[in-house]
């Protein structure tokens, strides 16, 4: 059965919505095309993400260097995305993951380990390296091809998508700040230099904020103070009043803090409420700032994920482990993540397995679209070809 608990536009017999009251009575009854995007709200939909979505996978000669040092080093990260406005077009991707490294000076990453150990020449051929501003790879040294490795670069290829489609569903971006060294480098048998990331505290959280303004106009950006208001907390905002319809969200997209350690508190130590902010963070509800909530345990979680769907908080889960199921076929969690009513379900094969396997991941009922109506939270008459591209 499906919860209205939170949410605008839930057309329960008794009482008025949020979006009736804004669109006037009983204009959402029933709700049907012409009105959909007036009364639909961001939360009623679910749409597929990509995971690491800027990810070009170890060369060949590289696997075989990694092999030769440490057997099974790089098996999980074999996998390949399309560029992000690509994916956008081709594929109707309308979530990323990035990771970002601090490189305010420029020039930190452009020599990877990982070419010294091929034979290669230290320096990376990309200009871009060199320019100061946050770096998008997956592991330093190592794991270090990327589509748009400058996290300017990969925004401007969403920001240019979407003026050039400015009708778009709302595209949430999550970054993830990284500052760990490698947890077990590779034996150091040809003596090169490992790079160590720069902390990312609240001063690094601020320029992250300021490098993603910019790429994008405020205007163009849902902020938690767009969903707040006037309320006392964003929490008490999503269960008073309730997301933005899709109306108010075309055109635009969100950005999210993945990580949920130190950098979460560092990004809220001056910002309690979000305030001022451009991304939201993910926070557990009872806490001012849930509203988004990363929850990637499909399987284990189910039960948690529906709760909060059923609350209107937005969560992003994940429908495959790197290479887990593009080996087996394996479609539990696929399956666990897409009924689970998370609005954005993650994936590295939004294009079916190169391993022989025909695992994909598509939205049931709406395989060429980007969005279907949410499995637990839309009203029971939504189609999904109401909800327009």
């Amino acid at each position: 059965m499906r919860s209205f608990t939170g949410i605008g536009c839930a057309l329960l017999a008794a009482g008025l919505s949020a979006c009736q009251a804004a669109t006037g009575a009983g204009a959402c009854a029933p709700l049907n095309a012409d009105n959909a995007d007036d009364c639909l709200r961001i939360n009623q939909l679910q749409l597929l993400g990509t995971h690491n979505s800027y990810h070009v996978a170890p060369t060949e000669a590289l696997m075989g260097a990694f092999e030769s040092i440490r057997p099974g080093l790089g098996d999980s990260w074999q996998y390949t995305h399309r560029p992000l406005a690509e994916q956008l077009t081709a594929l109707n991707i309308r979530q990323f993951e990035l990771d970002v490294f601090a490189d305010p000076e420029g020039g930190r990453f452009s020599r990877p380990a990982g070419r010294q150990l091929l034979g290669a020449a230290a320096e990376l051929e990309d200009e871009r390296m060199g320019a100061p501003g946050y770096k998008v790879l997956h592991v330093q040294d190592l794991d270090y091809q990327s589509t748009c490795p400058t996290l300017v670069t990969c925004l401007e290829g969403v920001r240019d998508w979407s003026l050039a489609n400015p009708r778009h569903l709302p595209v949430m971006i999550l970054l993830e700040v990284k500052d760990s060294p490698l947890v077990e480098p590779p034996p150091d048998t040809l003596d090169y230099v490992f790079t160590d990331p720069l902390p990312i505290r609240a001063a690094e959280l601020d320029a992250l904020d300021a490098e993603i303004l910019s790429v994008f106009d405020r205007s163009q950006i849902i902020t938690p103070d767009d969903v707040r208001q006037e309320h006392e907390s964003l929490e008490a905002a999503i269960r008073e009043i309730g997301w933005p319809t899709l109306a108010a969200s075309r055109g635009k997209v969100m950005f999210a803090l993945d990580n949920t350690d130190v950098h979460r508190d560092e990004y809220l130590r001056d910002h309690p409420l979000l305030e001022g902010r451009v991304m939201f963070t993910s926070s557990p509800p009872g806490q001012p700032t849930a509203g988004f909530i990363k929850m990637n345990e499909a399987i284990a979680d189910a039960a948690t994920i529906r709760s909060y769907v059923e609350q209107g908080f937005l969560i992003r889960t994940r429908a495959d482990i790197p290479l887990d199921e593009a080996r087996t076929g394996d479609a539990t969690r696929r399956t666990a993540a897409l009924s689970s009513g998370a609005q954005w379900i993650s994936t590295d094969y939004p294009e079916e397995s190169p391993f022989g396997s025909a695992y994909v991941v598509r939205l049931p009922g709406a395989e060429t679209r980007p969005a279907r109506c949410n499995p637990v939270t839309a009203p029971p008459e939504c189609r999904a070809e109401w909800i327009t591209p």
